[in-house]
């Protein structure tokens, strides 16, 4: 963790995560003496089983690799595992796209491989473990929509692949009342958004609220969101390592 001597200190961050997923996030900026304004611009939504996932859940052991994207899909895939596999297949091999999805199978008991860092899709393309996988059977536990990067590459790596849409997400709309208490105290002298979706729909929120928000600094968490934000015109774009919360931290701290 950075000192309490960067830029975060006595700024206002706005801080767009799901509720569930924003609290580490919110006390690293306290920790550093900012001020976290908490405005989740998407929720999750479980999905309703249909009965092809169900079967997917039912023949786990004909997989060889699990693969996890997000802490989500962790808990949501657990919980439907733990109902027709009290015991897990001893033979698989799981996988997590970041160091937190890997701490919630932690949680579990369950040891995964994840990158070293980068701690995104592209990120675990890069490991060698899923590099050779012909004849190999793999299940992605996400979110539904998304690039679909992981499926085409691991097919074309020989492997034959499923996957399981979990949740969605769904953007929370705000009244003007909401918002106008939201920012009582000052608006935010920073935003952030760690994925395209959240970008996007913080845009739409802040374009109804708040004049020249292009010209705030936006911490965003990889190169294809920074992409996206300079299309959308903002003018002061820093690009954190990872998603990571530390990472967030950093990158905000280097904002002049």
């Amino acid at each position: 963790m950075a000192s309490n001597n960067g830029w975060v200190r006595g700024k206002r961050v706005l801080v767009t995560r799901p509720e569930r997923q924003a609290s580490g996030l919110i006390e690293a900026i306290q920790a550093q003496g900012g001020e976290a304004i908490r405005c989740p611009v998407l929720r999750i939504e479980p999905t309703v089983e249909i009965e092809s996932a169900k079967q997917k859940i039912i023949n786990l052991d004909h997989y060889d690799e699990l693969i996890f994207i997000s802490s989500n899909a962790v808990k949501l895939g657990l919980d439907r595992i733990a109902d027709y596999w009290p015991q897990l297949p001893p033979h698989l091999r799981w996988f997590a796209v970041g160091k937190s999805t890997a701490a919630s199978l932690g949680i579990e008991a369950i040891k995964a491989i994840v990158p070293a860092e980068g701690f995104n899709s592209e990120a675990l393309l890069r490991l060698p473990e899923l590099q050779q996988l012909t004849g190999r059977r793999i299940l992605i536990f996400k979110g539904e929509g998304g690039r679909g990067l992981l499926e085409r590459s691991f097919t074309q790596r020989g492997a034959q692949v499923d996957s399981l849409s979990l949740y969605r997400r769904e953007v929370v709309n705000y009244s003007s009342e909401q918002l106008q208490t939201m920012f009582s105290a000052g608006f935010p002298d920073a935003l952030i958004a760690t994925s395209v979706d959240v970008l996007t729909a913080l845009d739409a929120l802040l374009g109804c609220c708040l004049n020249s928000y292009v010209e705030r600094p936006l911490v965003v968490a990889s190169e294809r969101i920074a992409g996206v934000a300079k299309e959308l015109g903002y003018q002061q774009i820093i690009t954190a390592n990872s998603a990571a919360d530390e990472s967030i931290v950093k990158a905000l701290n280097v904002i002049g």
